[in-house]
């Protein structure tokens, strides 16, 4: 009797992982094996006579944001060049289709431990510069409640690196364009070739800092500058440290995993025969590959060409890269206002997690947290006002 409840307790087990597995990263995997014909087509949009995309980036939020119509839809989508789906949706319970079923698995991008609820669909994306049928992903979010200055990936659907590359283009912050280029073009321009990889529908790129280089992601979808790992570091003795705890950005499912970094202001960085001294962000752990974010891409133009896997850079800036050192970041993405990060100095007076419940003796509410959330994220430094924390 003990052996046939040990058997029966086993497959028990067995039944309940399996059933696990077919909603996790194994259920999934088999989903994209069904669902994905290989089916991978990019044309010029012929509908259009101007075959240009115009693109605002967010001050606020830091976003790359275009107009493009994905599965018959048109809206605003913010464009993320580290994402490698062609495009990426979100939907909520009550906005999913009916029937589509999701797997919990874990996603690479800036922080490469978070897991969301996803599933792998057909994507149908048309831009003045060219229509794309291929596959992407949809994913299932909590509601995030985000103030209008408050970034927030999943605000907008995504377009990912596929989402615009159809053969040869620029990617023209200058004029804050993206349009087709005759490859013939290219050597009579004012770019210089650069070292890059294509790999996995992800473009790579190589910057040398502090004399070192480095193999970087190139993702618009990263607001800030430079993310290195902190175990590849080489310091430089004249650059100035801040040493911050907590979440250093947004992601795919929320904020990035808590953890210690460190924004070296004073950063020699080359890149494209440009010289300068930038403010980099050496990261602890949980970064899933070094990183140029759109604060550095902007400070070029850029010809990507897919075809022949070569990508050339000019910079059209001088002016450098300022960085605020607030000693707290907040966020609203649970409903409350949340202390997010603060900067270690050793006048630390709250933690990360710390939910603030008064500033200056009035309650924060859901009529007012958008309010709050402004004033402090505007005073780097809170020693004028009243900040009471649970």
């Amino acid at each position: 009797m003990k052996m046939k409840k040990i058997l029966k307790t086993i497959a028990l087990i067995a039944m309940s992982s399996l059933m696990a597995s077919c909603d996790g990263p194994i259920g999934y995997a088999i989903h994209v094996q069904k669902t994905d014909n290989h089916m991978r087509r990019y044309n010029d949009n012929e509908e259009v006579d101007d075959d240009t995309i115009r693109f605002v980036i967010n001050k606020n939020t830091r976003q790359m944001l275009m107009k493009a119509e994905v599965n018959g839809v048109e809206d605003t989508v913010m464009y993320d060049s580290g994402a490698n789906p062609t495009a990426v949706l979100f939907y909520s319970d009550e906005t999913k289709p009916d029937g589509m079923k999701f797997y919990k698995v874990p996603i690479r991008g800036a922080d490469k431990k978070t897991k969301v609820r996803m599933t792998y669909i057909p994507v149908n994306v048309k831009t003045p510069m060219c229509v794309g049928e291929a596959f992407g992903s949809a994913i299932l979010m909590e509601p995030f409640r985000a103030c209008d200055k408050e970034s927030a990936i999943n605000r907008y659907n995504i377009l990912g690196f596929r989402g615009i590359g159809i053969g040869c283009y620029q990617l023209d912050f200058t004029h804050n364009r993206v349009y087709k280029m005759n490859r013939k073009e290219i050597d009579s321009l004012a770019y210089l070739p650069v070292k890059c990889k294509f790999e996995h529908d992800v473009l790579f790129v190589y910057p040398v800092i502090n004399g070192v280089e480095y193999e970087c992601m190139f993702d618009t979808g990263n607001g800030n500058g430079i993310l290195i790992l902190d175990a590849q570091r080489v310091e430089n003795r004249n650059e100035d440290d801040l040493l911050y705890e907590g979440s250093y950005g947004a992601a795919i499912g929320g904020a990035t995993k808590k953890q210690h970094f460190v924004v070296a202001l004073q950063t020699e960085v080359g890149f494209a025969g440009h010289k300068e001294t930038l403010p980099v962000m050496f990261l602890e752990s949980n970064l899933a590959s070094n990183n140029v974010g759109l604060e550095y891409i902007k400070r070029f133009d850029w010809i990507i060409d897919h075809y022949k896997e070569r990508v050339y850079a000019k910079p059209h800036v001088a002016d450098t890269i300022k960085v605020n050192k607030p000693r707290y970041a907040i966020s609203t993405a649970d409903g409350t206002l949340r202390i997010l990060t603060r900067l270690i100095d050793g006048n630390e007076r709250f933690k990360v997690g710390d939910r603030i419940v008064s500033v200056n003796g009035e309650r924060v509410t859901e009529e007012n947290i958008c309010h709050y959330y402004d004033l402090l994220t505007e005073n780097m430094d809170w020693s004028g006002f009243d900040v009471q924390v649970k």
